[in-house]
C-alpha cells in the first residue's frame, strides 16, 4: 500500500488498484464549474387593466397600441386591454362615472368641459400640444381661410367635440355662424365626395390623410393656424381612482408605457407605421405612412408633458365661447409632477 499526495488529489495504490480522493479545494472548484440546475421561476401574474381610447384605432392612438404590442405594458406588470370609444365627450363622461373605465384618452376640450360640468376627471398627460382639428375641402373650392366659409355648407358630426372647436375657430376670426349652413353628417368623407357639403371637420391625420393617400386633391385648413390655441389628445384619469395608491401607481405605469410608444412615433415614424400596419393590416399602408408623419409632428416635447400655461390657454379659449359650465383652473383640470 502506497500513499501519494499532491495539492489536488490523494492517490492510494493497493494491490494493483488506484483509488483517488479529490482535495476540498478541487471539490469546490468542480462544483463551481458544474452547470446549475435550472431554477424554478414563478412569473408574477400581470395586472389586468381596461384602457379606453376615445375613438376607433387610427394612427392618432399609435402610442397606445405600440406600447401594448412592444411589451411596454407587460414589462411594467400590466395586461392592458385597449377598448374603442365613441368620442372624447363620451370617454370623459365614462371615466367620470368610473363604472367600466377609470382611465382613457380624451381631448383637452372634452376634459375641461367635463370638469366644468362636475365630472371628477383630471389630465395626467398631454400628447398633442395643439389641436390637430382641420377643416378639409375639395382643392378647387379654394377654402383657404375661415372667411371663405361664408355662404358654404359645412358638415358637423353630432356630439363631437370638434363642433366646439369649430365654434372656437369662428369666434377667433369673428365670423357670424349664421352665415354658414351647417349640415349633420357622419364621420366618413362621403358627404364631401358626394357634393352634399363643401367642407368637413376631422383630425388632420385621419380622414384628410386617408384622402391624400388615395391621391385626391383636397385643401386643409388647420384650426391651430387661425387662432384656436388649445391642447388636444391627452390621457385622463378618474380623480377618485387617482387618490387610491394602487391605481395611481398603475396610472403612472400606463403613462410611462404610452410615452415609450409615442417616443417611437416621434423618433421613427416609419418604423411606427410598419408596426401599426402589422397590428391593423386592413388599413392602407400609404394612409398609415402619411398619417404617422402628421402624428409625429403633433407630439409635445417631451412626450406627454403639460404645463399650466398650456392649460390656461385652453381654458381661456373654451371660456370665451361660453363652453365651460363654471370657471375651471389649470390646477383643477391637470395633474402636475
Amino acid at each position: 500500500m502506497v500513499w501519494r499526495k499532491s495539492d489536488e488529489v490523494t492517490v492510494l495504490e493497493l494491490d494493483g488498484m488506484t483509488i483517488s480522493r479529490l482535495s476540498r479545494r478541487s471539490l469546490l472548484a468542480t462544483a463551481a464549474a458544474a452547470p446549475l440546475a435550472p431554477a424554478v421561476v414563478r412569473a408574477q401574474p400581470l395586472q389586468h387593466v381596461d384602457l379606453l381610447i376615445d375613438w376607433k384605432p387610427e394612427p392618432t392612438y399609435a402610442g397606445f397600441y405600440i406600447a401594448r404590442d412592444s411589451g411596454a405594458f407587460a414589462r411594467r406588470g400590466l395586461d392592458v386591454r385597449i377598448v374603442e370609444g365613441r368620442g372624447a365627450n363620451v370617454a370623459a363622461e365614462m371615466v367620470g362615472r368610473d363604472n367600466e373605465y377609470w382611465i382613457s384618452s380624451s381631448s383637452a376640450a372634452a376634459t375641461a368641459i367635463g370638469r366644468s360640468n362636475g365630472l371628477p376627471i383630471r389630465s395626467l398627460a398631454v400628447y398633442y400640444r395643439r389641436t390637430p382639428t382641420v377643416l378639409y375641402s375639395r382643392a378647387e373650392d379654394r377654402i383657404d381661410a375661415p372667411r371663405d366659409l361664408i355662404g358654404k355648407k359645412v358638415g358637423l358630426v353630432p356630439g363631437s367635440v370638434t363642433i366646439d372647436e369649430y365654434r372656437a375657430l369662428l369666434a377667433a376670426n369673428r365670423i357670424d355662424r349664421s352665415k354658414i349652413k351647417q349640415i349633420e353628417v357622419g364621420w366618413d368623407s362621403k358627404a364631401l365626395l358626394d357634393g352634399k357639403v363643401d367642407a368637413l371637420i376631422d383630425y388632420e391625420e385621419i380622414a384628410p390623410s386617408e384622402l391624400l393617400a388615395q391621391g385626391r386633391k383636397i385643401a386643409v385648413l388647420r384650426f391651430a393656424d387661425f387662432g384656436v390655441r388649445m391642447y388636444s389628445l391627452n390621457l385622463i384619469v378618474n380623480e377618485m381612482a387617482w387618490m387610491e395608491p394602487a391605481r395611481q401607481a398603475t396610472a403612472r405605469k400606463i403613462a410611462e408605457a404610452v410615452q415609450e410608444g409615442y417616443q417611437l412615433v416621434r423618433d421613427k415614424p416609419g418604423d411606427a407605421a410598419a408596426i401599426f400596419g402589422k397590428i391593423f393590416p386592413d388599413l392602407a399602408p400609404r394612409y398609415i405612412e402619411v398619417s404617422m408623419q402628421i402624428v409625429a409632428r403633433q407630439l409635445a416635447v417631451p412626450i406627454g408633458s403639460q404645463t399650466r400655461l398650456g392649460w390656461e390657454d385652453t381654458l381661456k379659449a373654451l371660456s370665451s365661447l361660453g363652453l365651460l359650465a363654471r370657471a375651471v383652473s389649470a390646477e383643477e383640470v391637470a395633474i402636475y409632477d
